[in-house]
C-alpha cells in the first residue's frame, strides 16, 4: 500500500509538472494570439497583391472593354496585336460557368488561332460532359506574354465573375530583356524561410512594415518595362542579345515563383478556383537555339571534332558514337549542342531514358531559352503542391503518346506549340481534371468520345485559308525563333 501511494505521488507530480509546462507555453503564446487578433480587427497583414517587386510597367490598359451597347465585354482593339478577339456577356446569366484561360501563344493556339486552341476545345468538352450547364471559356492567350505580364490580366478578369481561372505559361519568361535589380526587400528575402509563419497576419504585418521602410528605393530600382511586349527576338540581332547569365536565370525563376504565389493569393481572396497547366516542350526534334561554350578555343575545337566523329560513327557503331558524344559533354558540360547531339545518338540507340536526360539538359543549357527550363517546371510543380493547386502536366500528358515518352513533333508543330490533336488531348484532360476536382457537376455517359468527335468536327469544318494562314505564321515563327524576325518575307 505504501509502495502504491509512492507511485501515485510520483504520477501526480509528473502530471502537475506537465500541466505547468503546458500553462507556461500557453502563457507565452498569449501575446502572439493577442497580436493576431488585433491584426484581424485592424485589417493589418492582408497579403499585398497590387504590386510586383521585380518589375514595373510604363502604363497599363485593360484587356477587355465594354461594347458600344454595353451588353458584352470584348478584348480591346488596342490589344489585338498580341491577343485574338474574345468576348463574353456583361451580365452573367444564371446557370453559367465562366472560365478564363490565361497564357501565351500556346493558349492562343499558335501558329493557328483560337478556333483550334485548347480553351475552345475545353468548352466543347465541358458542354458534352455536363450539357445542362452553360459554359463560357474565354481565351486570354497573349503572344510572347510571360507570367508577370499575365498577373495584371488575372487581376482584371477576377472582376468579371469568373468561376474558374486556368493558367498555362512558362515558355516566355526569358523573352524580354529585363535588367533585374540586385537589391530586394526583406519581405521577399525572408518569405521562403518563413512560409509556415506567413499564414499569421501579425508576421505578414511586421514584414510589410519593415519592407515598406525602403519601398521607394526598391520601386525606383525596378526595371520599367514597356506597356506591351518587346522581346529580344523582335529586334535586330535578336540572338546576339542572349548571353549566359546564371544569376539572371536564377532571378527569373524567383520572379516566376513570386508571380505564381501571387496568382494563388488573388484567386483565394476572391474564392475562385485556380488550375495550373504545365505546357509541353519539344525535346526530340528541336536543337538548341543558341549554344555558348564554357571552355577555351582549343577545347571548343576538340568538342566539335568529337561531335563530328560521333556523327560519322553513328551508322556503323552506335555505342562508339555515343561514347564520343559523351566525351564532348565531359569536355564542356555547358555546351547545349553537345547535349542535344548526345541525346539524338541515344535516341537512335534506343536508350530513351538517357536520351530524355540529355535532351532536357540541352534545353536547360540553351542560351536562348524559348522552352520552359527544368527550374521553371519544378517551380510550377512545387507551388502547385505547396498551395494545393490542381495541376495538369500537359508535357507529361503528350509525352505519353510519343516514341520513348519524349515529346516530339508527333504532338507539337514546332518547339512548343501543340498540334490539333495535342490541343484536343489537353482539352479533354483538363475537363477530366475539373470533373475530378468537383468543378463541373455530374458527367454525362460517354462524354469523352463525344467531346473528341466535336473537337475533330471543328478542325474539319475550317476552310483552307485557316490552314494557309497557320502555315505562314509557322514559317514566320521559325524565323523569329532563329533571330531573323526582321527579315522580309521570302528569305
Amino acid at each position: 500500500m505504501h509502495l502504491h501511494g509512492w507511485f501515485s505521488t510520483i504520477q501526480h507530480g509528473r502530471s502537475r509538472a506537465l500541466l505547468l509546462r503546458l500553462l507556461a507555453v500557453l502563457t507565452g503564446c498569449l501575446p502572439l494570439l493577442a497580436a493576431e487578433l488585433a491584426c484581424h480587427l485592424l485589417g493589418l497583414g492582408i497579403t499585398a497583391t497590387d504590386s510586383d517587386p521585380f518589375v514595373g510597367f510604363a502604363g497599363s490598359r485593360p484587356l477587355f472593354e465594354l461594347s458600344d451597347d454595353r451588353s458584352a465585354y470584348r478584348i480591346s482593339a488596342a490589344r489585338l496585336n498580341f491577343f485574338r478577339p474574345a468576348s463574353f456577356p456583361a451580365r452573367k446569366t444564371p446557370g453559367t460557368t465562366r472560365i478564363f484561360v490565361l497564357g501565351g501563344s500556346t493558349v492562343q493556339g499558335h501558329p493557328f488561332s483560337t478556333e483550334t486552341a485548347f480553351p475552345r476545345l475545353l468548352q466543347l468538352s465541358l458542354e458534352r460532359l455536363h450539357p445542362a450547364r452553360r459554359w463560357e471559356v474565354i481565351n486570354c492567350g497573349g503572344v510572347s506574354y510571360a507570367s508577370y505580364r499575365l498577373l495584371p490580366v488575372l487581376q482584371e478578369v477576377l472582376q468579371y465573375e469568373p468561376d474558374i481561372c486556368i493558367f498555362c505559361e512558362g515558355q516566355n519568361e526569358f523573352l524580354e530583356d529585363v535588367a533585374y535589380g540586385t537589391r530586394r526587400g526583406l519581405a521577399e528575402t525572408a518569405a521562403p524561410l518563413l512560409t509556415p509563419a506567413l499564414r499569421l497576419r501579425c508576421v505578414r504585418a511586421i514584414l510589410r512594415w519593415v519592407s515598406d521602410s525602403d519601398a521607394a528605393a526598391r520601386t525606383a530600382s525596378r526595371p520599367l518595362l514597356p506597356a506591351e511586349v518587346l522581346t529580344r527576338l523582335d529586334q535586330s540581332d535578336g540572338l546576339a542579345r542572349f548571353h549566359r547569365n546564371d544569376a539572371q536565370s536564377a532571378t527569373v525563376v524567383q520572379h516566376f515563383r513570386h508571380t505564381l504565389q501571387r496568382m494563388v493569393q488573388l484567386c483565394r481572396e476572391r474564392k475562385v478556383p485556380l488550375v495550373f497547366v504545365q505546357p509541353p516542350v519539344n525535346l526530340a526534334d528541336c536543337p538548341p537555339f543558341k549554344t555558348q561554350f564554357a571552355v577555351d578555343a582549343e577545347q571548343q575545337r576538340q568538342v566539335l571534332e568529337l561531335l563530328q566523329r560521333a556523327r560519322a560513327e553513328a551508322a556503323a557503331d552506335r555505342s562508339a558514337s555515343v561514347r564520343l558524344a559523351q566525351q564532348a559533354v565531359l569536355l564542356d558540360e555547358r555546351c547545349a549542342l553537345a547535349w542535344y547531339e548526345l541525346g539524338q545518338l541515344q535516341l537512335t540507340a534506343g536508350d530513351f531514358e538517357s536520351a530524355k536526360i540529355s535532351l532536357q539538359r540541352a534545353v536547360d543549357e540553351d542560351v536562348c531559352p524559348l522552352r520552359m527550363t527544368t527550374p521553371l517546371q519544378r517551380t510550377l510543380q512545387q507551388v502547385a503542391s505547396e498551395q494545393h493547386v490542381p495541376l495538369l502536366n500537359a508535357d507529361a500528358l503528350l509525352a505519353g503518346v510519343c516514341r520513348g515518352g519524349i515529346v516530339s513533333e508527333q504532338v507539337l508543330v514546332d518547339h512548343v506549340h501543340p498540334s490539333f490533336r495535342g490541343h484536343e488531348d489537353i482539352a479533354v484532360a483538363l475537363a477530366e481534371l475539373l470533373l475530378s476536382e468537383g468543378l463541373t457537376g455530374p458527367a454525362a455517359a460517354g462524354w469523352q468520345q463525344s467531346a473528341r468527335t466535336a473537337c475533330r468536327a471543328v478542325v474539319q469544318g475550317l476552310d483552307d485559308t485557316y490552314f494557309l494562314r497557320g502555315r505562314r505564321t509557322l514559317e514566320a515563327l521559325r524565323k523569329w525563333a532563329a533571330g531573323r524576325a526582321l527579315e522580309p518575307d521570302g528569305i
